[in-house]
């Protein structure tokens, strides 16, 4: 069903589509990529990534939730699908059905697929240290021989996922992880077994180790625009593709003339004050504490936003726009006019970082799609 909510945001597929050019030029035509679309390609859409990814050109998409790759399939995307171990071994044969790729990390894993597979492409993780997923360096080519002699299993790549963006980030450490997984792959062709496919790289090691390009990575944020610090050589423009937040008023209202009732405490009154209500609120990722310095553009011009915030509902100053109606579009991210407010200006709003307005704003209202 059209949703007739007047509250969108806008993503900007052309952003995506400059990101994977310039990722694609950067890494060489060596270097397959796996485009990872987990948490619904952090509220840019899992599916019209995926869409924008096939069109430019990837190898393949990487998804951590079983249900959102299955609606990526049955929404027409080809590419080859990696799934984070994020299910269980008796969905093998939906996995089959939908020609998707699962995760196996120890021998029991291998075991339990084996059993409930006809044909089945797995990937091998790899843990680097990290200790979540994964096979340790040691037991990595126990497990990937388990799988090559399986009937019916067939290793399509290992990768790995050294933890480089979480919380302070320590070289030494991310170094370690890195160079284990690396040694775990080593380890496994060694033992004389083919591994197609072979990553370690997400968006922050991409642009600050080149060394571990290996044959594919996996850039997830990178993708979206999210940039990291990068290594002499890799410095890179990336375009944001969440361009836009906006709304719409559903209500004028003065309050010059307020009769008998008491002032509101909450709502410091100004000579021919003025509000509007805009459809969008604290249950859709906005800061439960409105912040002091909130703004929003309305017919070009700067208007405050008055606290408190409700769940489905914020005010807007109107009182130095007084030719507002019904109606009228209320920008949050996004230029109207002259005037532009950009992801960091909306960050520092709400004393936020940028990934974490992805999150907020890209799953909590509906996406329109740009470029």
């Amino acid at each position: 069903m059209h949703a007739q909510r007047p509250t969108w945001c806008e993503i900007d597929l052309s952003a995506i589509t400059h990101n994977l050019a310039t990722l694609g030029d950067m890494v060489g035509p060596k270097v397959d990529v796996f485009v990872c679309v987990k948490g619904d390609a952090s509220g840019c859409g899992d599916i019209e990534v995926s869409r924008t990814a096939e069109r430019a050109g990837a190898a393949g998409v990487a998804f951590g939730n079983l249900d959102r790759a299955m609606a990526a399939r049955r929404a027409g995307v080809r590419l080859p699908i990696l799934l984070y171990p994020t299910c269980l071994p008796d969905t093998a044969p939906v996995l089959e059905e939908h020609n998707l790729m699962p995760t196996l990390s120890t021998l029991e894993d291998v075991a339990a697929w084996s059993s409930h597979a006809k044909s089945l492409k797995v990937f091998l993780k790899l843990d680097g240290g990290g200790f979540r997923a994964g096979a340790l360096p040691h037991q990595a080519p126990g497990v990937a021989r388990a799988i090559a002699d399986s009937n019916t299993l067939e290793l399509a790549g290992a990768y790995g996922h050294p933890m480089a963006s979480y919380g302070p980030v320590d070289p030494v450490y991310t170094d370690a992880q890195i160079n284990s997984c690396i040694d775990a792959l080593k380890r496994v062709e060694a033992a004389g077994i083919d591994v197609p496919v072979r990553m370690v790289s997400s968006s922050a090691i991409i642009l600050s180790h080149p060394d571990a390009d290996l044959n594919a990575v996996d850039p997830g944020r990178l993708a979206i625009g999210q940039s990291f610090p990068a290594a002499e050589g890799r410095e890179r423009v990336w375009r944001h593709a969440l361009v836009g937040l906006r709304s719409q008023l559903v209500m004028v209202k003065p309050l010059d003339d307020i009769g008998d009732v008491m002032p509101a405490p909450f709502l410091p009154r100004r000579p021919g004050m003025k509000i509007g209500l805009v459809p969008y609120g604290w249950s859709d990722g906005y800061p439960r504490k409105i912040p002091e310095n909130a703004t929003a553009l309305l017919r070009g011009k700067r208007v405050r936003l008055l606290g408190p915030t409700h769940s489905e509902l914020l005010r807007v100053d109107l009182t130095d726009v007084p030719e507002a109606r019904l109606g009228d579009e209320v920008v949050f991210l996004g230029r109207q006019g002259s005037d532009e407010i950009g992801l960091e200006e909306l960050a520092v709003q709400w004393k936020v970082g940028i990934p974490d307005l992805y999150g907020a704003i890209g799953k909590s209202v509906r996406r329109r799609y740009l470029g």
